[in-house]
């Protein structure tokens, strides 16, 4: 026992166990989030863990924490063992240290805006501030937007998925209504929170070194353009309004009602089987929304409602709700093919209560984890869903357009009734057939070039994002 903890143990076991909590680090969040960037990182350790899924929690404790423990033990007594033969110990480290550098490379983490330290003006030349633009509603129309969790085109892949793909209704609703075909994710939208921050302000997330964790403090979200031209506006989503600070970013924006999943949980009567970043799942979430809605309907007073979906998120929760609509199989697949059940089926409902509602449905980003990416990788296209139902401001010859969730912005206002002098919005430009001939930031740039230019260090967008001039 003296011989394998003589002295050196102790340092050795503190390299080893440092080298695998890199490598199970990697393997993790490969497994857990696929593509991933230290933009969303930065943003969640900055935030804290409030709201986070426990599940999630105990998993990077067991299998990164614990794991690299272990083998740090493990490692450090079998280096002390072969001290005697260099080679052996050189050899058991380079194979080490390569099997972190083919896990960090298989993991692709982007770098986001972390390296970008070279400066422009780029906001300056393309931001338009909502607040300086005039947006008239000569029209009020009722409104309601649906964001997606991690939902795709890919999911109605026939040669992937067979001959329904896993997504038939969606695809049969963007068939029957406007839908664009080339919706893609880019850097700084390609998260959750940064999508949604997209859609509600016309501009990326990153992550600004700085003292308050709260972000977008100094712009002006798409829920106050809707409350200034009295509408009431309500924000309904099914994980807790902790995670990311949700609640009180959605309230800057505008939102003067919000119901989050901690808040729809008390509404229970019973017990659920899953509680998604702890609140309740979709099918829960629909069904407690809906005498919410209905209410909001009733008042006969013109509402703007944004809604969210969860049961997609990461490995997916398969619910009760998806049992009883006969789905058995408890896999990513099936889970898939519920959500596309789950959302028509309250699409539906929806339009029984206010037929002639807008109704826009757009999904956050793709699908970035478990073994379904084995099959999602082979389509290098991997477009994003986007629906506009009961809508008369497009031209179906203009679906093919290049776009991005920051051009979801001005859209939406002008899909509601108003009309927007110029046609832009933040960094977003309304795909309305008036605006038609101005062309979206994806229509101008190659996306690399444009996460580049977005990604690099600029003060008004670190005013935007602070409320603080630099």
């Amino acid at each position: 026992m003296r011989k394998i903890f003589r002295k050196g143990f102790f340092l050795y076991f503190l390299i080893f166990f440092i080298l695998f909590f890199i490598l199970w680090f990697f393997v993790w969040m490969y497994k857990n989030f696929g593509r991933i960037n230290l933009d969303e990182i930065a943003i969640v350790l900055q935030i804290g863990l409030n709201g986070v899924d426990h599940s999630l929690l105990w998993s990077f404790i067991k299998k990164v924490i614990l794991r690299s423990f272990g083998w740090g033990i493990i490692y450090a007594i079998f280096y002390q063992l072969i001290s005697k033969y260099k080679i052996l110990q050189i050899m058991s480290f380079v194979v080490l240290v390569g099997l972190i550098i083919y896990n960090g490379h298989k993991s692709n983490i982007e770098l986001g805006s972390f390296f970008n330290n070279k400066k422009s003006n780029f906001y300056e030349q393309e931001y338009i501030y909502p607040d300086k633009t005039d947006i008239t509603f000569s029209e009020k129309k009722n409104t309601l937007v649906i964001v997606l969790e991690s939902m795709e085109k890919t999911f109605n892949d026939k040669k992937l998925f067979g001959a329904h793909g896993l997504i038939p209704n969606i695809t049969k609703l963007e068939r029957e209504n406007i839908s664009f075909k080339k919706y893609h994710s880019i850097s700084g939208l390609s998260h959750t929170i940064a999508a949604i921050t997209g859609i509600t302000t016309g501009l990326p997330l990153f992550y600004t070194s700085f003292k308050s964790i709260e972000k977008m403090l100094g712009t002006t979200g798409i829920g106050t353009i809707f409350k200034n031209n009295d509408y009431g506006t309500y924000a309904l989503f099914p994980a807790s309004g902790k995670f990311s600070l949700k609640t009180n970013f959605l309230k800057r924006m505008g939102f003067d009602t919000i119901y989050d999943g901690e808040r729809l949980r008390k509404l229970l009567t019973y017990k659920l089987s899953e509680y998604p970043f702890n609140g309740v799942d979709d099918g829960t979430f629909f069904e407690l929304s809906k005498p919410i809605l209905t209410k909001i309907i009733n008042k006969r007073e013109p509402y703007f409602i944004m809604m969210e979906t969860i049961n997609t998120h990461c490995k997916g929760y398969f619910t009760e709700a998806c049992r009883e609509k006969g789905f058995k199989q408890e896999n990513m697949e099936d889970i898939i093919m519920c959500e596309d059940k789950l959302v028509y089926d309250f699409i539906n409902w929806f339009r029984n209560k206010d037929p002639k509602a807008i109704i826009i449905v757009i999904n956050d980003h793709q699908q970035k984890s478990g073994n379904i990416m084995n099959k999602l990788n082979k389509n290098k296209e991997r477009a994003l869903n986007n629906i506009f139902i009961n809508t008369n401001i497009f031209n179906y010859d203009y679906t093919e357009r290049k776009i991005s969730a920051m051009d979801f912005f001005p859209t939406i206002i002008e899909a509601a009734g108003g009309k927007i002098d110029g046609c832009k919005l933040g960094l977003g430009v309304s795909l309305s057939e008036k605006c038609r001939h101005i062309k979206t930031l994806r229509e101008r740039y190659d996306d690399k070039k444009l996460e580049k230019k977005m990604e690099q260090k600029n003060d008004l967008y670190y005013k935007l994002v602070t409320g603080i001039k630099k």
